[in-house]
């Protein structure tokens, strides 16, 4: 007993003696620091403290007017949340984006992506208000979509000139990346005219280093001037590289999703590739320019001006064709219904033809008005960006790729599998939904006949439809 007593005692000797030190005269925590204050060592550089004082003038002034949006009881794919997120049950987890308040009565921008297949959709402000809004237009072919809440007063963002734009410039970034609200990072413009997706695409894309993740997509890229002059739409993960569609081209459309609530886009009807060094040589063209057809389809435009397989297009209404994307980008700007000259390449000679443009949302619903005349199992769509990454394909792949293939089904039968890229069809190279409907046989029972690709390596694969 006496042994736990001397311990006692001895343990309350350390206490006192260590209260004592901690009481004496001048003795503090600040003495014991392992760090330096600011002070005369600082290093202050003037026009570094007047950058930084104002982009944070700059932050605080343009977050209000950028929202997130939240998508419900949709179809699509799921939002990426972070790992620390609350957990949301199965079939209700929320799909999160971004987007950009136009007016103050409520018009807002964003991606086509974002509320895709919605069932609801709401906008959050930064001052936390929520507001149902509803879908005033929107386009799959430029990803873009315009909305409208029932709201008034609310922060605008302006809209820029995206063609003044330079490589090396400062930007921001302004979205929700993961649900994490109202997030801002820096960056710089890396390139301009960025080319991405399958052949059906034409958006001239802007390239950036700042942070975009998902969650950002319908979010403004903006200047220093405050003004917005991309939509953040895509991502390479884990590169820090991501892509917005240029704010003119916006400009350019939302007049008609507001009075429309879609796009009449100009329309051909052909499958085209681009003239290499080699066609041009065996074809007899003098430069490696223009857009060579390789497929004209039944009963539209290009058929009825009298276009055919092998013809090399050089300009249409007067503008000089150069490649896919410029026809492209030409025949798509055209107004539905005007009649336009093209001139052509054709058995060593030129040729102008007259068409009248149609419209490709018309010639789509044909297409899926038409009865299903073959049954392979598969699902079929032109590659984009999205479909890039969920397939871990090549950067700037284009072309035709299966996205589902049916348990059981002919395609499965044959060896088929999800992300493999369709080069031809019955011989015929494809590059559209269009040309590969077109390529398909037209009788009961007939075998398709598919060139692959899969990964580095290409096989053929026959198959049979059911009957």
């Amino acid at each position: 007993m006496r042994s736990v007593n001397l311990w006692r005692w001895r343990a309350v000797a350390v206490v006192a003696i260590a209260m004592m030190v901690a009481w004496a005269p001048g003795w503090t925590r600040a003495q014991a620091a392992l760090w330096t204050e600011p002070g005369g060592v600082t290093r202050e550089d003037p026009d570094l403290i007047r950058l930084n004082q104002a982009m944070i003038r700059l932050a605080k002034s343009l977050r209000p007017a950028v929202v997130q949006i939240g998508v419900s009881g949709e179809k699509g794919g799921e939002q990426e949340l972070p790992q620390d997120h609350p957990p949301v049950p199965p079939g209700e987890r929320p799909r999160v984006g971004s987007g950009i308040i136009l007016t103050a009565d409520g018009f807002i921008l964003t991606n086509q992506h974002v509320i895709e297949q919605a069932g609801e959709i709401e906008v959050q402000l930064m001052d936390d208000r929520k507001f149902p809004a509803t879908v005033v237009g929107k386009d799959a072919r430029t990803d873009l979509a315009l909305l409208k809440v029932d709201a008034s007063g609310l922060p605008v963002l302006p809209l820029g000139d995206s063609d003044k734009l330079e490589v090396g410039e400062l930007v921001l970034a302004i979205g929700n990346p993961f649900g994490l609200e109202h997030s801002v990072s820096l960056g710089i413009v890396s390139r301009k005219g960025r080319a991405l997706g399958s052949a059906g695409t034409f958006t001239d894309y802007i390239q950036t280093d700042a942070s975009v993740n998902p969650g950002n997509s319908g979010g403004p890229l903006l200047n220093l001037r405050g003004e917005v002059i991309g939509i953040n739409t895509a991502v390479i993960p884990n590169r820090q590289v991501a892509f917005a569609i240029p704010i003119n081209l916006a400009k350019s459309l939302l007049p008609e999703l507001q009075a429309r609530g879609r796009i009449a886009w100009g329309f051909l009807g052909v499958s085209i590739q681009d003239v290499t060094q080699e066609l041009a040589k065996a074809m007899g063209v003098p430069e490696a320019k223009g857009a060579l057809v390789n497929n004209v389809l039944a009963g539209q435009p290009a058929e009825a001006a009298g276009m055919k397989r092998g013809d090399i297009i050089l300009q249409f209404d007067g503008k000089v064709i150069a490649n896919v994307r410029a026809l492209q980008r030409a025949v798509s700007f055209t107004a539905v219904g005007k009649q336009v000259e093209i001139q052509i390449f054709r058995g060593g000679k030129l040729e102008t033809l007259t068409v009248k443009v149609g419209e490709a949302a018309m010639a789509e619903r044909r297409a899926a008005a038409a009865p299903a005349r073959r049954d392979l199992g598969m699902t079929v769509e032109e590659l984009d960006a999205e479909k890039v990454k969920r397939f871990k394909l090549r950067e700037g792949e284009e072309g035709l790729v299966v996205s589902d293939v049916a348990k059981g089904g002919p395609a499965s039968s044959a060896g088929i599998r999800a992300g493999d890229l369709i080069r031809e069809v019955n011989r015929r190279e494809v590059r559209s939904l269009e040309g590969y409907r077109s390529a398909l046989r037209r009788d009961e029972g007939e075998v398709d006949l598919f060139l692959l690709q899969r990964g580095q390596s290409h096989i053929y694969v026959a198959v049979k439809p059911k009957t």
